[in-house]
């Protein structure tokens, strides 16, 4: 039994056999290569611009990223469409296009931000509940003019049925959602958040003519050569969420499946890409950037096998010059000559990527001294609680409040630093594990904990691999959890889970899994050092100087309430 600040654990390991193989392949230059030989070809569509309902806010940017990975990978058939281009008679004539161009053993990628809904299946029986996926373009009113602007999703079945039939096989992507569901409730005190789903409507009149077929799929699980991802499952909402590094909001998979492209999704790199890399990889990066609020679905066509179907390889290439538009290169992280710790962290420490403030805003009348909070990881920017603040502090309660969730309960004025240098400690992990992602999951779900539940954190994937666990609790204080003691540190098995109580005080718990190759040494203590110790900016030296080129990391939180 070991103690945590807010909680006790309990280390426990379950043997789940797997292998996996790490080989060295770095060329200086990339591009996407279809395995099957022929072309890739992307339709990508982002709509922010909505006329009749609510507007969202990182949907072309979302689309521009998809369409620029793809050309700086070397892509070059890449149609996209944004905002009032992204219009019915538009939308349809590009993909009608799209199947003429199509030839055998291409791959064409769909790819859709933006608002989606659900209504009554218009074919009967496509749905186990009856209801069935629509995505609402620019125009789209329910009103019978505005009931044309959408697509159904038995259309999209319909033109990918077409493209399979010239022998294509189709990634679609969805970065909407269509339930009304949320992992968790949001905090009234918070910022609002922006959600892709709109509310419930009826359609009086409907004038929309759907495009079918007599060989169209009654469902998707009908398609043959098709791979699905989505933001969501049909019961919950997909948020636009903050990325590191990156002004705005933007659409989680959408970004996860950008930096997939790039090559973030391949796990061994050898080269390839399949199936169970690409949903992997997504469906964690996706976890991490959405605080857990998002579980990414990922559907194959029976006929695919998720194990050893390739997507994408990942093959030497000419320099491309990238399209405009938003990017975030990879971090180099590499690991500095083993030296004393106090000396290399107080001479000479790692440069860290914490560079855009920490936006700070207040409820309450106590605010008058935070102008003069100071800190030596983030600059500090004090705002409105009404402009987009990553820290909202409530000065009678004392609670500290982070996009919908109470990070941090009791904290006076002077103690808001810590928190401050915190969140800039968590967005850098963000980053970092956005790059190279160790499966990281918390079960049984993704709510919030009050006193005495159990939680449990799940990492797998973790056979022959060095493990390094630790903690940063709500007020910034680092716990070594993995290993101690009699722990092996590298593991024989294939996943390893950890049991938690929760106690108080409550707020939110950030757990953070590295694992390598090899052990790391100097990583274990040098996090040691800073055990029970406020000092999460230390940390992320510390990381930026340890981390091995192999090393993976992951960084999921949990949030504990009374």
């Amino acid at each position: 039994m070991r103690a945590l600040n807010t909680i006790l654990l309990v280390a426990m390991a379950w043997l789940l056999l797997s292998t996996q193989t790490s080989l060295a392949a770095s060329p200086i230059v990339l591009h996407l290569q279809n395995p099957d030989g022929g072309a890739i070809r992307g339709l990508i569509i982002g709509i922010d611009a909505y006329e009749h309902v609510r507007p969202l806010k990182g949907s072309v940017a979302d689309a521009r990223d998809i369409e620029q990975s793809l050309r700086q990978m070397g892509t070059n058939d890449v149609i996209t469409l944004t905002d009032a281009q992204a219009n019915r008679s538009s939308v349809l004539q590009h993909i009608s296009d799209l199947v003429q161009r199509t030839t055998s053993n291409d791959l064409i990628i769909l790819s859709i931000a933006g608002h989606g809904a659900q209504e009554p299946e218009t074919i009967k029986g496509s749905e186990p509940d009856g209801l069935q996926d629509v995505f609402l373009l620019p125009g789209f009113a329910p009103t019978p003019e505005g009931s044309r602007q959408r697509i159904l999703g038995s259309e999209f079945n319909h033109f990918i049925r077409q493209f399979e039939l010239r022998g294509a096989k189709v990634l679609f992507v969805a970065d909407t959602c269509h339930g009304g569901g949320m992992a968790r409730d949001i905090d009234p005190r918070a910022a609002e958040m922006s959600f892709r789903q709109v509310s419930k409507y009826t359609l009086p009149v409907d004038k929309l003519v759907p495009v079918t077929n007599e060989s169209d799929p009654v469902s998707d699980l009908d398609l043959d050569r098709t791979a699905f991802l989505a933001a969501v499952d049909r019961n919950t909402k997909a948020p636009e969420v903050k990325i590191p590094g990156i002004d705005g909001l933007r659409g989680a998979l959408s970004y996860a499946v950008a930096r997939a492209f790039e090559g973030g999704a391949d796990a061994n790199h050898d080269g390839k890409v399949t199936l169970k890399e690409l949903f992997a990889n997504v469906r964690q990066v996706v976890y991490q950037l959405s605080d857990q609020r998002q579980n990414v679905v990922t559907k194959a066509s029976p006929g695919r096998s998720v194990e050893s179907d390739v997507v994408f390889q990942l093959a030497q290439g000419p320099t491309l010059v990238a399209a405009p538009g938003p990017t975030v290169p990879p971090k180099s992280m590499i690991p500095a000559p083993p030296a004393a710790l106090s000396r290399d962290l107080a001479v000479a420490p790692a440069p860290t990527e914490i560079s855009a403030p920490i936006r700070l805003a207040a409820l309450g009348s106590r605010t008058n001294n935070l102008a003069k909070l100071t800190s030596r990881n983030a600059a500090i920017e004090i705002v409105p609680p009404v402009d987009n603040p990553d820290l909202i502090w409530d000065s009678k309660s004392r609670d500290v409040i982070s996009w919908g969730d109470v990070v941090a309960y009791g904290i006076d004025e002077r103690d808001l630093v810590s928190v401050i240098d915190r969140t800039a400690a968590i967005r850098e992990l963000k980053r970092i594990a956005t790059k190279t992602p160790q499966t990281l999951r918390v079960a049984p779900d993704d709510g919030q904990y009050h006193k005495g539940r159990t939680v449990q954190i799940e990492l797998s994937d973790v056979t022959s691999r060095a493990i390094i666990l630790f903690d940063i609790s709500g007020d910034g204080t680092i716990q070594m959890l993995y290993p101690l003691g009699s722990d092996a540190p590298i593991s024989q098995t294939g996943n390893l889970r950890l049991q938690l109580k929760v106690r108080e005080p409550f707020g939110a718990e950030q757990v953070v899994a590295v694992t390598s190759t090899k052990r790391l040494p100097d990583l274990e203590q040098a996090i040691l050092q800073l055990d029970r110790r406020k000092a999460p900016g230390q940390l992320i030296k510390i990381l930026n100087t340890y981390l091995s080129p192999d090393a993976r990391v992951g960084s999921i939180g949990f949030f504990t309430a009374p």
